[in-house]
This record gives structure tokens, sequence and C-alpha cells, in this order.
């Protein structure tokens, strides 16, 4: 697994980064240092998505989406 910043700098390479509360169909990524793509196909800011995932638990526990 791997810490939030290591899975923010595998999005900035286009990896589909998923974790440990998401589904297993459900996965982030970024096209650019602004914005977020989710696999719904949402776009936002990273202020945006990063609002309602804070705490410890959002830290750690990221892992590449299969």
């Amino acid at each position: 697994y791997m810490t939030k910043q290591e899975a923010i700098q595998q999005m900035l390479k286009g990896n589909k980064m998923t974790h440990y509360n998401f589904s297993s169909e459900e996965w982030v990524s970024m096209l650019d240092e602004e914005t977020i793509i989710l696999e719904d196909g949402v776009k936002c800011s990273p202020k945006e998505f990063w609002r309602w995932r804070q705490g410890n638990s959002w830290e750690v526990d990221w892992d590449f989406w299969l």
C-alpha cells in the first residue's frame, strides 16, 4: 500500500488509484495538477476531492486499481 502523497504522484502519471474505503469499481486519477477524474467520468479540483477525504485513514492504504 501507498501513502496519499505517493498515490498522488502515481495519479499525476495517469495511473488509476484505489483506496481501502473505495468499492472494487471505484478509482481516481489526475489529468493534470488541477484536475482529478473519477471512474464515472466526473472531474473536480483536488481541493474539492480532498475536502471530503480528510483524516488519518486517507493518509494511507492507497493502491493501484486493477
